[in-house]
């Protein structure tokens, strides 16, 4: 997720890639459940027109625009590159929440280094270290 391709357009048109039959509703939701739509509705929600790869969007809204363009395609896997990065705690929780919420019957893996992250996580798989070698295996929640 660290780099998102956007076109020039509108947020709907971004969006419109992954589901272009979605109606308005399910756009925003999407947005909603990715944390941005609050950030775009005052500036032209929908409508909104970005430059080239999502320009007039910082890079934590970009990441969360294709956040919400993925979450319209419903994918049975999802796998995702640090998709809070840069973001502060309350917006990666919310985002993290929308996700879940979004893909309740997902497989989602996440390659992450950040705490929020791996503590949202089912389970944790710690790649082995170059010093130690030994992977480890870390459960976040009960009954996994």
């Amino acid at each position: 997720m660290q780099r998102s391709a956007l076109i020039r357009g509108t947020v709907r048109q971004n969006l419109a890639l992954a589901a272009p039959e979605a109606d308005d509703a399910t756009l925003q939701r999407a947005l909603d459940h990715a944390a941005l739509w609050q950030a775009v509705a005052p500036r032209g929600g929908l409508d909104l027109m970005l430059g080239d790869r999502g320009a007039g969007l910082s890079g934590g809204e970009a990441r969360r625009l294709a956040v919400a363009r993925v979450l319209l395609r419903k994918p049975l896997i999802l796998l995702l590159d640090e998709p809070t990065e840069g973001l502060d705690g309350p917006t990666a929780d919310r985002v993290l929440a929308g996700i879940r919420a979004a893909l309740p019957e997902a497989a989602i893996v996440v390659a992450a280094h950040r705490p929020r992250e791996r503590a949202w996580a089912d389970r944790v798989l710690a790649l082995a270290s170059a010093q130690t070698g030994t992977p480890e295996i870390y459960t976040a929640r009960a009954g996994f």
